[in-house]
Formats: C-alpha cells, structure tokens, sequence
C-alpha cells in the first residue's frame, strides 16, 4: 500500500449561508401556538375522519380522501397566497400574512360539519364546534425571525422552533428569485501537443468565460410555497433544445409536436431547494441551497402532486393530489372555498385539466386499448412525476457547474449580509486502494493481453483463508447453482480470474467435482433450474435441504452464488391488477424463496442475474459479456459474497493502522447500527415495530492476525459470527404489527432498548476490547434525544421514556469509547461549488472537485467534519462540470459515426455528495480527529464495493443485512422521512439528486 499524500491548505467554498442577524433582519412571520386543549379536539376530528371516511366515500362518485389535515391545508394555502404551514399534530401554524380568526373559526367549523357528514349547507345552523372556537381564540404573534431562530439557551446551543424552519425557507426562497441565475457559457482553452503516433493534436488544459452572442443568459426562478425555487419560464427538454437560451416566451408552447413520441415531448425544470440546519458546536444555525432538476410528468390524474402558476405576483403553489387510483384535487377544500367565496383559480385549473384526462382516459379505440396520454405543453398546471423513472428525456442532477453559479446568485441576492459557509482540510487522510496502486501502464498491457485486472479491490486469499479459520472453518466451499450454460461460464471465469488461474484449466471440470481455487478456498458447480426457477414455493425448502445436504461436511463454511432473473408477467397474469400482478411475482420469486430456505441451513447466499428484460421487447435476454475479465456483475457479487462470510480481509488493517499513521489510535472494535421504521399497516392500531440490525469489526491483537465480524439484530438478539447472525435474521419473519396502541415514542423507546441489550451483550463478547458506536443521525433521531444538536449540554428530560444515549444505564465497561454520528442527508449538508488550493508560492488554484475530509474554518470546539466524495462515474463524462442543462446536447443518433453525438440531456449530472461525521460523548483518551478519520476510513475502505460507501463499513453491513432480507420489500418503509435516509444509504455515492 502507498503512502498518504503529503499535507495540502485546500478551502472548500460552499453554497451554504451562514444565518446571522444580518441575514435575518427584516424577516418575520405570523405564529399560532396552539395549547393542549386544542391539540386534544384535533386528534378527536382525526378519530372522527377515520372512523367515518368509508361512509362519505360510498355516499359520493369519486375516491375522496377524508383527511382534515389535507383538506384544511389545501383551504389555507389559498387563503394566505400559498405560504402557510399546519404542523400535522396542530401544535403550530406558521404563515406570512395574517389570518383573521373569523376566517379560521369559519374553515375549521366547515372541516368539522364535513367530517361529522353534516351537509355542507346545513353546516352554519347545526355545527357549534368546540376546535373552531379554540383556533379561532389562538393569538396570531407577529414574531421576527432573528430573535427565534438565533436565541441560544444557557448551555450556548441554538434550538430554533419547528415553525422557524419553515418561515426562513420562505424568506431566503424570495430574496433569491428577486435576481437572476446569471448562466454564462464556458469555452476550453486549448494546447497543441503530440501523441504516441507522433501526430500534432489539441487537448483542453483550461476553461474560460465564452464572449459573444449568447454567452450570457438570465434564468429567473419563481418562489415556490414549500420554499423551493423553480425555474418555471425556462423549461428544460428535447422541445426546447433549439430555441435559445434564455427561451423566449412564445417558445414556451410554440408549434407544441402533436404526433411526436412520448420521451419527445417529456420536459423538466430546475429546481433550488433551501432548507436550514444546525451543527455542533456552531453556534448559529445554517442555510443550505441545492440544485435539483424537476421533472414533468405526462398526466396529472397518475401524480401524487402539482405545482400550479398563481400568477407572477403569488408563489407557485404545491397542490397534494387526492384518490387511489385516478387523482384529482381535494374536492372537499374546493367545497369549503366555495362556501368562503376565496379564490379558487389555481385549484379550478387542477380539476378542469383532471376532467380532460379522466374522459380522455376512459376512451377506448376499436381495439379496446386505451389512448396514450402524452405531456401537454407547458402551462398553469405542470404534474410532477411521482417516481423516478429508469429512463426520462432529461437525466437527474444539476451538475457542479450549477452549484457555482447558485453561489454567485446567493451573494448578488443577499450583498454583504450572506456570509457563505467556508470550510478546511488537510487534503487526502486515505491511503491507496490496492487496485488504485496499479499504474496506468500496466492495466493498459493487462487488457493489451486480455489478462485480468482487479478494479474492485477482491480480498486476497490469504486472507479470506485467515477470515474462515477465525470463524472456526478450515475451507470455503463456494457452491454455484445455476441453470444456464452462459451464466456457469461466466461464475467460472470470475473464480478463475479472481484467483489468478486460467479459466481453461477448471473449464474441464464437471458439476459435482471440487475446484481448488487457492488454500482454504473451493467451488463446486451444480445445475440446479428446478430450484431456482419461479414458482410456487411448496417443496423449496425441502429441496434446498437435499441440496446443501449433498455438500455440506464438517470444517466446511457452505456459501451459495446463485443464479436469478426477475420475474414477468406471463398469459395467467393478465385480467389481474397491477397491484395483484405485483404480489404474484413476489409470492413466486424463487430469489427469495431459496434466499429464506438457505438462510434456515445457515448458508449465506448471494445471486447473478442471468437472463434481463430487454427494454424493447419486453423479453427475457440471456447477455454475457464480451470480455469475461470485465464482467463488473459477476465481481461485485463475489464481493458480496464474501461479506455475508463475513470475511475481512488486510485492507482495514492498512488503512486503520498503517505505519507512521498521522492520525494513530488504540485497537478498538468498531460497530455500527442500522435501525428502521417498518412500513405502517393500517389494519392495526399503533405505531410498528422497528427493525434493529448490528454488525462490529474486531481487530486482531498484532497486524498479521486475523480481522472478524459478527452480527445482531432483535429478530435473534445474539452476537454470533456475521455469516450466521445474518441467516437467523433472514430466516425469522419480519415482527408482526400489533393492535397493542404503542405510539411513535414507545416504539423508538423499544428500538432503544434494544440497542442497550445488543451493546450490553457485546462488551461481554469483546472481553474488554474498546469500541466504538457509529450511527444514523438521521434515521435515530428520535431514538436517543441527547444526541440531538439541540439537546447537547442540556440534561436528560424526565418525563421522556426514551434513552436519553445510547450508552445510558450500561455499566462503565460497556460504553463505548465514542458514539460517532453520521448524516447523509444531502439536504442537511453543505454542497460544494469549488475548492480552492492555496500553493507553496502563495498563490491560489481552483479545484472543481475534492474527495477529502473538511472541517469548519473556526474550528469550534467539538466540530463536526464534512466527507466530500468525487462521485464514482463523474470523472468519465464529467457532465454538468462547466456548462447548465440549459446547454445540454441532445444528442444525435447517426450510423455515420462522424455525425453521431452524445445525448447529454438524458445523462446524469454529477456533483460532490457530502457526509457528516461528529464523535460525540467521547472519552478523554482518545482523541475526536483521529475518530472521525477512521470513520472516514471505513467509509473509504469499502467491504463490498470498489468505492467509498455512504455508511461506514460495520454500519453498512448492518444495513445489508436489512436489505437483503426475503421480506423486505413488502417491509420497506413508505414515509419521505425513512425513505430519504434509505435511499441516501442505498445509492451509494452517485451525487446526484432528483
């Protein structure tokens, strides 16, 4: 392994705003607080909805929801111009225009007469409502921002009120879309040099401002009511490619195709979101800014929500669609509107264009197919597109480029009153992946040779050999399942090639026979298409037994590679709904039937997809690639593999422990807990149950021992080697739902509770070794208040159930050295424009990009750091580094290849993603810096990835253990809030956001 690189004075220069009195003056908002009493007779309207909502449905045509909470929203945005925020448990309501009480005590008396089924004209004369009264009665505080949001408490810590988070939104959202976007086209400048040929070529070496004719243009942005900016004039798509930039007005739906192809016609918008937050140790909050592209979608009565044009002079409003199946807006606001005599422009405008499509969509041709709803042009009334789509006109992301120019338009809007968030670094704390070690000229004879090239960073055999024995084995038996010829090849080819043997000297081999791979390590191939095909799961089990018992022996550690395709819709499927079609391809999915059945024999598995669905046809394609030595799949699942193994191999040694290490510490275990709100089902009352899963690298005594890993979670509270920990918990049922009345605090407290028990039961299993605790600020949130930046220095609330820490009641030897926190929301972090490196000469570069560890300039006491990571396909477009999506080629299909161009308007766009690392509680010998570069680290030295992962590695392979379980797709979670923290896990680091 190489060294580290040598110190370096890099700034991270950041779209992020320091929220000071500066910044904040001038801005107020109107406040509601709403007391007990009033709280109590909204959750009894709430009862009430529930236990009537099937009455008013049936009583009416369309599929209205009876939710108070949307329909009072919905009522309220329109009378106070959009901005306007209902805490869904009414403890607040926060706007920026006042709403008088008569207007109030009116629309909460026409929601309750609603809910209770009284008519809508007999409301006035029979409903007397206690709720209406008590909002009406609730002082509206004319509060300035300043004074809320940057009050600290006698502990120094700012803990601004939930309403503030979203008044400031507003007010930064309006200030900035009072000056353009200034997008200035960039040019290359370019050297001659010669090549290897000894041929004069041009290659860029820089990049400048473009002068001339359109090289300047003006983007507005309009302010949206969830305190988002849209650039609502200038869309984005094939249409608008070349019609100038800034397009023209007329443009917009000018000569609008009719008979175009759907993805023709497909357009996007960007997007700016703004959204404020604290840190430790910072004692102000700050506001962080972000690019996004938005993206349209064809029909309205298909998406979740719409943004509606209230003019230029309101914000664009964000309307919640209503209905199962066929959406529409909220019929029962339109009503109470109505009776008020409001404006209901913008939600006439939603419901007129949902009749169109709805008697469009009902249509049938002569074949009785429905009609193809295609993406009308741009108007009033723009759907968003509820899912991210596999394929769109327009890809995901911003792009860096874009990040720098929002923090060019921040310092116009604000002048000297944004103080922009700078931060430091020493430069690189890694040291080299092993597959990075190889130089340039020997991978390009490797691939001369068609030799293989480890990209990936496998384990070594040795030590994987070291690995098995810990764990009380003497071999590795990899077992390959597999059904087609093509897929054996290629689990052949990537054994041999990740081995260093020549494939044509196993080719031979028969199913059956065992394969030395290296000491400790073997495979063995078996057909086995009646196993792993779909179908019914009524002898799986039984089947898997007689298999895993043909190979099985004692000292042998059996794991399966398996083959697997996704299941189709076949002739039995078709007079289903999607939704039954869906669960009938998921009760016959043999993945995870035989995942289930191996895990009860505890065998770790993992699986190849063999046959893919062409996108064209819609058929099941065997593909293989062309250079075995390439094939990035088969690779990646051995990886994966090998961590289900739970084999740990020397790169975490290295990059731990290394010699001369600048930032040293202890020998400590390292665990990591991955916690998960499972998703709600309204069949039981309560909150559900959470699942809990752990996982902790144990280091050995002396470098040349052996690393181990064991796992947990509250299916099977026991800590056992992660290969067996992992097949109980895929074994076990996901907990059941119980109609116990548990609220979302004693759910959390029985998560925390949990956590204790597992840590309790491992300072027993790690016999006094130290260790640390990494977790997710996010998903823990309301697990343990005390890690809550707005709890630090206070003391635990007694009349709170929950653990006020992770480590509170455990014994003195059973707490960990540090609880190391992280957060990946990308919201919540500080987005990168550019980094600037000041040289030895005392000048300065620009950087556009950086992958190293940063901290806050100051250097407060108990800080936070700021992983910023070059995302892994940026550097092979580097799309979205000098130019907007407003410049984008669409592309040229062409079977001249001088013609051809790529389209960079459907491709995605990268930017930096950022993660949060704050030790915290952390004991007086160890050192925080030295903590938060092993997290780092470990996030770094992925174990089942060639690149940097978003949770360090026990951490990770907590969560794994999680996705990777038989049930959890039916198990996953449905609320925004656990979704985001899943996705931003999941997704690795592709920078990108939608």
């Amino acid at each position: 392994m190489g060294r580290r690189a040598a110190e370096r004075d890099l700034t991270a220069h950041t779209t992020a705003i320091h929220c000071t009195t500066d910044l904040l003056k001038g801005m107020e908002a109107f406040v509601w607080e709403c007391d007990d009493d009033t709280r109590n007779e909204w959750r009894g309207l709430q009862k009430t909805a529930r236990a009537n909502a099937k009455a008013i449905r049936d009583q009416r045509e369309e599929d209205a929801f009876l939710v108070p909470y949307s329909i009072v929203v919905t009522v309220l945005q329109q009378l106070a111009d959009g901005y306007v925020h209902l805490d869904k448990h009414l403890r607040y309501m926060v706007s920026l225009t006042e709403i008088t009480p008569k207007t109030l005590a009116k629309v909460f008396t026409f929601l309750e007469g609603i809910v209770r089924k009284i008519p809508l004209d007999e409301i006035p004369f029979q409903v007397d409502s206690r709720l209406a009264t008590l909002i009406a009665a609730t002082p509206a505080r004319r509060l300035p921002l300043a004074e809320h949001i940057l009050a600290t408490g006698d502990e120094g810590v700012v803990n601004p009120p939930n309403w503030a988070y979203e008044a400031v939104k507003w007010h930064i959202a309006k200030r900035l879309a009072a000056v353009p976007l200034i997008d200035q086209k960039m040019e290359g400048v370019t050297e001659k040099y010669i090549d290897k040929k000894g041929e004069t070529k041009e290659r860029i070496v820089d990049w400048q401002p473009a002068e001339g004719e359109g090289a300047r243009a003006e983007v507005h942005y309009r302010p949206a009511n969830d305190g988002s900016l849209v650039a609502w004039d200038h869309p984005i798509g094939p249409v608008f490619a070349g019609r100038g930039h800034p397009i023209k007005a007329d443009d917009l739906t000018r000569d609008w195709p009719t008979d175009a192809s759907p993805s023709r016609l497909q357009y996007a918008m960007s997007r700016m979101t703004v959204k404020m937050a604290t840190y430790t140790a910072v004692d102000h909050p700050i506001i962080n800014t972000d690019a996004h592209v938005r993206r349209v979608n064809n029909a309205l009565i298909f998406s979740r929500t719409a943004l509606v044009d209230q003019g230029a002079s309101r914000p664009l409003l964000k309307v919640t669609l209503d209905g199962r199946g066929l959406r529409q807006a909220n019929t029962y606001a339109m009503e109470i509107l109505a009776k008020l005599d409001a404006d209901r422009t913008a939600l006439n405008a939603v419901e007129s264009r949902v009749q169109r499509e709805r008697d469009l969509w009902n249509t049938r041709d002569e074949n009785g197919k429905r009609p193809t709803l295609l993406t009308p042009a741009p108007g009033t009334v723009r759907p968003v597109v509820p899912t991210p789509p596999k394929w769109y006109a327009v890809g995901t992301g911003a792009g860096l480029y874009h990040l720098e120019l929002l923090r060019d338009q921040i310092e116009r809007a604000f002048g000297g009153t944004a103080r922009l968030l700078e931060l430091k670094s020493k430069g690189s704390v890694f040291s080299p992946r092993p597959f990075e070690t190889i130089s340039a000229s020997e991978k390009a004879a490797r691939k001369k040779d068609n030799r293989y090239i480890d990209l990936v960073g496998l384990p070594d055999p040795a030590s994987i050999q070291r690995s098995i024995e810990a764990a009380g084995y003497k071999t590795l038996r990899i077992l390959c399942l597999y059904y087609e010829a093509p897929t054996r090849m290629r689990m052949l080819h990537g054994l041999a090639h990740s081995y260093g043997l020549d494939p044509s000297d196993i080719d031979r081999s028969v199913d059956g026979e065992r394969i030395a791979l290296a000491p400790g390590v073997e495979a063995i191939f078996h057909y086995a298409k009646d196993l792993l095909a779909h179908g019914p799961a009524a002898t799986r089990a039984a089947d898997t037994r007689a298999v895993i018992d043909a190979y099985s022996e004692p000292g042998i550690m059996l794991a399966a590679w398996c083959e697997t395709e996704k299941p189709i819709a076949g002739e039995e499927h078709k007079q289903l709904k999607s939704s039954e079609v869906q669960r009938a391809l998921e009760d016959n999915d043999a993945k995870f039937q035989t995942r289930r059945a191996l895990a009860a024999t505890l065998v770790p598995s993992q699986y190849l997809v063999g046959r893919q669905r062409d996108g064209a046809t819609g058929d099941q394609l065997l593909t293989v690639p062309k250079k075995p030595y390439d094939d990035h799949r088969v690779y990646m699942g051995l990886l994966d593999l090998y961590r289900s193994c739970g084999i740990i191999d020397a790169r975490f040694e290295e990059a731990l422990y290394g010699p001369d290490d600048p930032y040293p510490i202890p020998r400590i275990a390292w665990c990591g807990v991955h916690i998960r709100k499972q998703a709600t089902d309204r069949r039981f009352r309560g909150e559900p149950k959470r699942i809990v899963t752990a996982s902790v690298i144990i280091p050995p005594d002396t470098p040349e021992g052996a690393w181990r890993m064991l796992g947990w979670s509250n299916l099977s509270p026991v800590w056992e080697p992660y290969p067996t920990a992992q097949a109980r918990f895929h074994a076990a049922n996901y907990p059941l739902h119980r109609a116990d009345g548990d609220n979302e605090i004693q759910r959390w407290t029985q998560a925390g509770h949990d956590v204790k028990l597992a840590l309790h039961d491992l300072a027993d299993e790690l016999d006094d070794l130290p260790y640390a605790l990494i977790i997710d600020g996010k998903a823990c949130r309301r697990m343990w208040p005390g890690l809550n930046n707005n709890k630090q220095g206070k003391q635990p609330d007694a009349t709170d159930s929950r653990l006020w820490l992770p480590s509170t009641g455990l014994p003195a030897h059973a707490t960990p050295v540090s609880i190391i926190r992280l957060n990946c929301d990308q919201e919540e972090m500080p987005r990168l424009a550019y980094v600037t490196e000041k040289l030895k000469n005392g000048k300065e570069k620009t950087l556009k990009t950086s992958s190293d560890l940063y901290y806050p300039a100051e250097r407060p006491e108990g800080h936070p750091w700021f992983l910023y990571t070059e995302p892994r396909n940026y550097g092979k477009k580097r799309h979205g580094q000098y130019k907007t999506r407003w410049r984008a080629e669409p592309g040229n299909a062409s079977e001249n290849a001088d013609e051809r161009k790529e389209n960079e308007l459907n491709a995605p766009w990268y930017a930096m993603s950022t993660r949060e690392i704050t030790p915290m509680c952390t004991k007086p010998d160890y050192q925080r810096e030295h903590l938060a570069v092993a997290a780092a680290r470990l996030s770094h030295q992925a174990i089942a990835w060639s690149d940097r992962t978003r949770y360090a590695a026990p951490q990770h392979a907590a969560l794994q253990m999680d996705l990777d379980h038989p049930q959890y797709r039916r198990s996953a979670p449905t609320d925004p809030e656990s979704l985001k923290v899943l996705a931003d896990a999941m997704n690795g680091d592709n920078g990108i956001d939608a």
